[in-house]
């Protein structure tokens, strides 16, 4: 019961708004060239080619409710597939995602039902391991940080690069206000790809949530993925 009621709360909060006040802006960016050498780094936080991410995740709501799960992730070239969890095995939620746009639900537990849901979670994915979409601007913000600014249809991404090796991605509506920050921790290469040994999703706003994941198994795939019949 402890269980089904995390897990309930966990969706309300995913299917909720972001809107807050306070919240943080975007910032100005001092445009330059990327001969200039801005860090590499901006770009590896997104794995290339095909991979199997394991994580183990925690996630806190804003009333202070916690629970656990864990996530399989599968990148393709151009696919998606996710699943939750519980950590006795049983599997709650899984789907796959081409593009923005078709995305297919094979298996949903109440109350992870609801299609708002799976759109909420595909964006939180696409956010943390996929290049994001627009026109890539390289700069430093006026407090001298690198970053990497990509601009789609109003709405702006951030990468900027950490002397560690790690990153921080923050995500800004049309309106220029934050909607999420995403910071990352022990980084290593492997198979030309940076990854996170834990990264922490803080989704903003009145009802927002923290999603924090420590990474379980990272494999690359070989083969190409095969789409279902």
């Amino acid at each position: 019961m402890k269980t089904c009621l995390c897990l309930c709360l966990l969706t309300a909060v995913l299917l909720s708004s972001c809107a807050g006040m306070h919240r943080q802006q975007l910032p100005q960016v001092i445009e330059i060239s990327a001969a200039e050498g801005l860090p590499v780094s901006c770009l590896q936080a997104f794995p290339e080619g095909q991979w199997q991410l394991v994580h183990a995740i925690d996630f806190r709501m804003a009333g202070g409710m916690r629970g656990h799960a864990l996530g399989v992730l599968v990148l393709g070239d151009d696919e998606i597939r996710c699943a939750l969890m519980t950590m006795e095995g049983l599997t709650l939620f899984e789907a796959r995602s081409r593009g923005k746009t078709a995305l297919e639900v094979s298996r949903a537990l109440p109350p992870f039902d609801n299609p708002e849901f799976a759109v909420g979670l595909m964006e939180d994915v696409r956010t943390l391991f996929r290049r994001p979409a627009g026109t890539l601007q390289y700069g430093t913000t006026t407090t001298g940080e690198p970053v990497c600014r990509f601009t789609d249809e109003g709405t702006v991404t951030d990468v900027l690069p950490e002397d560690d090796g790690c990153w921080r991605i923050i995500t800004y509506d049309a309106d220029t206000v934050a909607t999420r920050i995403i910071t990352t921790q022990a980084c290593t290469s492997a198979a030309g790809t940076a990854l996170a040994g834990s990264l922490t999703l803080t989704a903003l706003g009145t009802n927002g949530y923290t999603l924090s994941m420590e990474l379980v198994s990272a494999e690359p795939i070989a083969q190409p993925l095969v789409a279902n019949p």
